[in-house]
Formats: structure tokens, C-alpha cells, sequence
């Protein structure tokens, strides 16, 4: 039951809470938050509830356009002889030609390679492994097809009755870019849509549910928070989201991230000779972007930074 005192304050449950605290309790619906957070107990009072904002996924929706602009640019080049004009555009559609002119579809493989190393390289948000391993996917589909062509060619100068094997086609390009950056952005808006937050009287929950399959909960009591940092990026200042990272009695949630390479300086030098640079990523200090461990770029951080922090001085 809640009540308003003669100093302003809202009591609920015995309990006085605060005209700032109120103004984010009136503003959720406390059904439809329990509903989706099922671990939330009765003797909880939801006071917030949000997830990651649509605008900090721009990155890897601008990351599948870029993919899709490659694919179309090769396609360019490999089904129009001549390039003509001047600009960027026709700079680029002449160097891919040149590419393809060189190795042939092995070119555009060597691209998305090196696109996939330098999106690993630089360290951020783009850079997880499902992304990665996007990008690789890219690469390898072609190179398999060719391969398989050829290997089906030179087995038929031994064999007989081969069985006919793939061959790449020029609008396979536009075909699997399209494909491609339509599945990337589907993927990053179920991955955006997988993480849900709330906040009640009593402590901090975070939810995921990736595939149906990868999901976890957490509830963190207020008593075992020792501090708050918000953590926006440059992009996240400007457009009003940012990260809450939870620093607990047990340590901070969400660790500072090391360079991945660091890992490897334990193997042999042989060993980082040859394949350092392909786990090499750029260091970073600040604290890693994990959605499933803070309240990953959210709405107004630092108003959800000082609603925490009244419910904890109100305990």
C-alpha cells in the first residue's frame, strides 16, 4: 500500500521512498515487469525496467550495410568490363576490378579476411565473436565454392561420372550480400531485444535470453554494492546512452579488458611469431562492454545512476 506523507515522501510496504524514486515507480507498469522477470519476488516493488537502446546497435547495423555495399561493389566490377567516369565510387569499383582481374573471386576473399581482421583488431563493440566469425563466414563461402569447382574439375580428369560441383557466378554476390547483412541485422536486433533490466527496492536484476537456448539471471542485492560507474562511449555522450557497471563487495561484475593477446605471451615465441597476429587486439582500459553483466547502454545513465543510488540510501 503506499501512502504520502506530510514531508512529500511515499511510503510502501513500511518503507519511505522518495519523490525521485516515485517518479520512475508511476512511470512502469509493475505487472508487466514481473512477467518477464519471473525471479522477481513479491515482496519486491519494480521501480525501473529497460534494455540496451536501439541507437547503441548502430555499429553493427552500419557494419552489415558496409558488407552489403562490398558485395555490390565486386559485383560491379565483375559484370561490367568497362569503368568509366570519375569519383569514388568508380575509384573503388576500378580497384576491385584490378582485384579481381589479379586473383579472381580470391580477391574478394582476401577482402572480407581483412575486413574480419581489422574489425577484431580494433577492439570494439563490432569486434565479439559472433560477428567475427560473420564476416569469416563471408570469405569462406566463395573459397569453398571455388574450391569444390576446381577439385570437381581435376577429379574428372581421373575419374568418371563426377558428380557436377558448384560454380561461382557473378550474381552470387549480390545474392549472398543481401542474404547476409539481412541476417546480420535480424541477429543484432534479436541480440539488442535479448537483454532486459530492472530495477526494484530491493536490488538490480539482469536478464538474457539469446536462441532461446543462451539465457542466465542475475539479481544483485543493493547491500553488496559498493560502487556505480557509468562508462558511456564518445557516441553514447552524444546520443544519450551509456553502460552502468556495478562494482559489488565481490569485486567488479564486469572486469577491465586486456588485450587478447596478452594470453598468448605464455606460448612459445615460435608460436606468437607466426599466429600472435591473428589474436592481436587493440588494449583497451575501460571496462568491457558485456550486456549480460551491466545495464549495457541504456537510456539516460546517469538518471539511472542516481535512482540506484537513492534506493540504496534508503535501506
Amino acid at each position: 500500500m503506499e501512502m504520502l506523507s506530510m514531508h512529500g515522501e511515499y511510503y510502501i510496504r513500511g518503507e519511505i521512498m522518495s519523490d525521485y524514486v516515485n517518479q520512475y515507480k508511476q512511470k512502469v507498469d509493475a505487472e508487466e515487469v514481473r512477467s518477464r522477470f519471473s525471479e522477481i519476488t513479491d515482496s519486491e516493488v519494480p521501480i525501473w525496467s529497460g534494455a540496451p537502446s536501439a541507437l547503441s546497435m548502430i555499429g553493427r547495423y552500419s557494419l552489415a550495410i558496409v558488407v552489403l555495399f562490398v558485395h555490390l561493389i565486386f559485383f560491379w566490377a565483375a559484370k561490367f568490363e568497362n569503368i568509366d567516369g570519375e569519383g569514388n565510387l568508380n575509384l573503388v569499383v576500378g580497384l576491385a576490378k584490378v582485384i579481381l582481374d589479379i586473383s579472381g573471386v580470391f580477391g574478394f576473399v582476401v577482402v572480407m579476411m581483412l575486413i574480419a581482421k581489422i574489425n577484431h583488431y580494433l577492439n570494439v563493440s563490432t569486434s565479439g565473436g559472433w560477428t567475427n566469425s560473420w564476416l569469416v563466414l563471408n570469405g569462406l563461402i566463395p573459397f569453398t565454392i571455388v574450391i569444390l569447382d576446381w577439385s570437381g574439375k581435376i577429379l574428372g580428369n581421373f575419374f568418371e561420372n563426377i558428380p557436377d560441383t558448384p560454380m561461382w557466378l557473378d550474381w552470387y554476390y549480390p545474392l549472398l550480400g543481401v542474404l547476409s547483412s539481412s541476417f546480420a541485422i535480424a541477429m543484432t536486433t534479436h541480440y539488442r531485444n535479448a537483454f532486459q533490466y530492472a530495477i526494484t527496492d530491493k536490488r538490480v536484476h539482469i536478464r538474457k535470453k539469446f536462441l532461446y537456448l543462451d539465457t542466465s539471471a542475475v539479481g544483485i542485492p543493493f547491500d553488496k554494492v559498493e560502487n556505480l560507474k557509468v562508462d558511456p562511449p564518445i557516441i553514447g555522450k552524444m546520443l544519450g546512452y551509456g553502460s552502468l557497471h556495478i562494482i559489488t563487495d565481490g569485486g567488479v561484475t564486469d572486469e577491465p579488458q586486456n588485450n587478447h593477446q596478452d594470453e598468448t605471451e605464455s606460448n612459445s615465441g615460435f608460436f606468437r611469431l607466426m599466429f600472435g597476429w591473428i589474436f592481436a587486439q587493440r588494449s583497451r582500459g575501460d571496462f568491457r562492454e558485456d550486456p549480460s553483466s551491466c545495464l549495457y547502454a541504456i537510456s539516460e545513465p546517469m538518471e539511472v545512476y542516481r535512482l540506484i543510488n537513492e534506493l540504496m540510501d534508503e535501506r
